[in-house]
């Protein structure tokens, strides 16, 4: 009866936590590009491609290290099954998922210009200033999935 109890405890726990971490975007702008699934109907996807692009990718990540563990993190998803939006500011000490990290990138998200085909050294000092990235990081991570499916990481470590 014991090991019942625990197990029920165990499984509502998990739910708990689940339901807290909920990073999913309810309402993304409808002309945001969607990362392409092999499975969807053609037709489909050429909407998604002749629709005006919000952004320039599909997904989008950005992590930044400060000295004594301190980080910023962003994490942007747009697949078919939805959009999810998560920033992890250590050094801050703000935290958001969902739709208010949501709300905080997309001015920052419009402003970025950059494509696949932009040098290296140009996005990082584009995101660098869109972010208002500190000088004292230790490394910055970008990478990116572009609405045509091109991934392209962008990295520079002090």
């Amino acid at each position: 009866m014991k090991k019942l109890i625990n197990l029920v405890l165990l499984l509502a726990t998990v739910c708990i936590v689940q339901a807290c971490n909920n990073d999913e975007v309810s309402d993304p702008p409808p002309a945001a590009p969607v990362e392409k699934d092999d499975s969807v109907n053609q037709d489909t996807a050429d909407q998604n491609e002749n629709a005006e692009a919000t952004f320039t990718f599909t997904n989008f990540d950005l992590v930044v290290d400060y000295p004594d563990n301190k980080n910023y993190d962003v994490d942007y998803d747009n697949e078919q099954e939805g959009m999810e939006a998560e920033i992890e500011d250590t050094l801050n000490q703000n935290n958001l998922s969902g739709d208010e990290a949501f709300e905080e990138l997309k001015p920052k998200f419009e402003k970025l210009t950059f494509d696949q085909n932009t040098k290296n050294e140009d996005v990082l000092s584009e995101v660098k200033e869109v972010f208002e990235i500190n000088e004292d990081y230790t490394r910055i991570k970008v990478e990116v999935e572009f609405a045509d499916g091109t991934e392209k990481e962008y990295s520079e470590q002090k």
